[in-house]
């Protein structure tokens, strides 16, 4: 496949990733802008987002990590690219989901998917269980609802479970902390948090 042929159906596939579909993000934790870093200032179970006439947006999903930025959207989301590179984590793609309902003559509220990773963390986990790899490289969602700016990404210990994960406890400590660290410097609710 040509380099352009190659570069325009990526780009049919990324806009077709976000382009009509409805969103449904959660959390097992959701950590507001008083959180110390390592302890939640509170945990969501209510369900936030649209009222009865559409979807809502639960905070209760176990295999996701929430963090309620102390900013607004456009600042988190221009936090996200200096945190990755201060941690040396390779950014793979940008997937803005509202402008992809734009593109469908659809709305969505602010939304934008972050791909990253290290091939040296994700490759040991692939090789205890290859099916992880349709879960990497780790994501990292910046999402408005009713005015307030989440950060959320996949818990790994429900990854760990989800994919039968042996052998790699070390590892899976390993990318927990680096994305509630990372979590915590975009959503700026820690004292590892970028400065604005």
């Amino acid at each position: 496949m040509t380099d352009d042929r190659s570069d325009t159906a990526r780009r049919r596939f990324l806009k077709a990733l976000g382009a009509g579909t409805a969103l449904g993000i959660g959390a097992s934790t959701t950590v507001t802008a008083g959180g110390d870093g390592d302890k939640p200032a509170s945990t969501t179970a209510a369900a936030a987002g649209d009222d009865a006439d559409g979807p809502k947006t639960a905070l209760d999903d176990p295999g996701l990590i929430t963090a309620e930025s102390d900013a607004d959207f456009e600042t988190t989301v221009a936090r996200v690219e200096p945190a990755l590179e201060e941690r040396d984590l390779l950014l793979v793609a940008t997937i803005d989901h509202a402008e992809n309902a734009e593109s469908a003559d659809m709305d969505l509220p602010p939304t934008t998917l972050f791909l990253f990773g290290n091939p040296a963390v994700g490759t040991p986990l692939m090789r205890a269980s290859r099916s992880v790899a349709i879960d990497l490289p780790q994501k990292l969602l910046v999402w408005e609802a009713d005015g307030q700016v989440f950060v959320t990404y996949n818990d790994p210990q429900y990854l760990a479970r989800r994919h039968d994960l042996a052998g790699v406890d070390d590892q899976l400590t390993g990318v927990a902390d680096a994305l509630a660290d990372l979590a915590s410097a975009v959503a700026g609710t820690g004292s590892s948090a970028s400065e604005d």
